[in-house]
């Protein structure tokens, strides 16, 4: 998945997925170097299976979810 969504992705609750997460965290994401090295130009699928072999979770106060 780049920045940007494909046109005939599938809205959801009428809008562009990628506007359901606040402009800023979605900003940090994209800036990341995790985002920049491993994510970027990802396919649907491959980022689900980019997904499962995540081993830790934090939220954006850095929090061990999992």
């Amino acid at each position: 998945i780049a920045n940007r969504l494909v046109k005939d992705a599938h809205s959801i609750h009428g809008t562009n997925p990628q506007n359901l997460v606040e402009k800023l965290i979605q900003t940090r994401i994209y800036e990341s170097n995790y985002w920049k090295d491993e994510c970027f130009g990802l396919t649907a699928d491959l980022v689900v299976d980019k997904a499962m072999k995540l081993r830790f979770l934090c939220n954006s106060l850095y929090e061990m979810i999992w």
